[in-house]
């Protein structure tokens, strides 16, 4: 699944982006996709035994529905942060599910286990995650960059948005069931 961003809503990284450091959502999350893969599946993409490639590939889409679920969570607190930043927090929780995790509770699943961690994770620190985006510090930054990099800025906005959009997207939905007719009558 490949996350696109429309170019009339600010689109991906652009040269001088990328000489400063930021990639686009697309790379990111490719490149933590990657990470996931060498981490917790066992071999590299090129040189992936046909099992571990199989079951990443087979848990590809709730990982993805892991890995935007810090987005929903950003949003429904009116929280705005860098893709950088946003890259450094999962990277923090996969490291530390890579040092601290059992791998015989994550083995039957690893995008459940993954999922869990980081809502346990965010339910215990989210307090102070909350305090220190919504810090003066962050604040003042967000206005003086918008004075002058406002493009940016509203770049950083939308790519928590897209990540939301993603996570929604991601999230299995039941189907509307449509109620059958009064006047007829069931077999069950």
């Amino acid at each position: 699944m490949k996350i696109m961003i429309p170019a009339s809503r600010a689109g991906a990284a652009g040269p001088q982006d990328r000489a400063d450091g930021w990639t686009s959502i697309d790379e990111a999350v490719h490149q933590t996709l990657e990470s996931i893969q060498r981490r917790f599946y066992g071999a590299p993409p090129p040189a992936a035994h046909a099992e571990g490639r199989v079951n990443f590939h087979r848990d590809r889409r709730m990982l993805l529905h892991a890995l935007t679920w810090p987005a929903v969570w950003l949003e429904r607190r009116a929280l705005t942060c860098s893709p950088a930043r946003y890259h450094s927090l999962l990277a923090d929780r996969l490291e530390a599910v890579a040092t601290h995790g059992d791998p015989a509770r994550y083995h039957g699943y690893f995008p459940a286990y993954l999922l869990k961690c980081l809502q346990d994770w965010f339910h215990h620190h989210g307090d102070e995650l909350d305090a220190e985006l919504k810090h003066v510090r962050n604040a003042l930054g967000q206005v003086l960059a918008s004075v002058r990099f406002a493009e940016r800025v509203q770049r950083d906005a939308r790519n928590i948005d897209l990540l939301a959009a993603t996570h929604r997207l991601l999230h299995a939905r039941r189907a509307n069931r449509v109620t059958g007719d009064d006047r007829q009558r069931s077999l069950f």
